[in-house]
């Protein structure tokens, strides 16, 4: 298991779950990029359900801002998979909990904000 899907299971343990069915679906590794295209979509639904999923935002937004701090893959599992699977209308949703250096390393990617 890769670095990356260590620190999201470790920051993010209520994800574990979904990345156990990823495993399932995916006969034994999904891969750190299909993992985090997976935490998007869980991001996604917790947005949806932001007054009730605060604690579990927070983690998962703290678990992206770790991969940033410490991934050589952090632009390709960041903005690539995470991101790009967050969509337009979602990645401005999550300003509240994106860390500085993901945003930095967003805007840097985009070269414009799209957050």
């Amino acid at each position: 298991m890769e670095d990356e899907i260590e620190s999201v299971l470790a920051e993010a343990p209520e994800f574990f779950a979904l990345y156990r069915k990823l495993v399932i679906d995916a006969d034994g590794h999904p891969g750190a990029a299909a993992t985090f295209a997976e935490l998007a979509r869980y991001v996604t639904w917790l947005l949806d359900e932001a007054e009730r999923s605060h604690i579990s935002l927070t983690r998962c937004l703290d678990a992206v801002e770790k991969v940033v701090k410490t991934s050589e893959n952090a632009e390709d599992l960041v903005v690539w998979s995470f991101f790009e699977g967050l969509g337009d209308r979602d990645a401005p949703r999550l300003n509240p909990w994106i860390g500085p250096k993901t945003r930095a390393l967003v805007i840097a990617a985009y070269e414009i904000s799209p957050l």
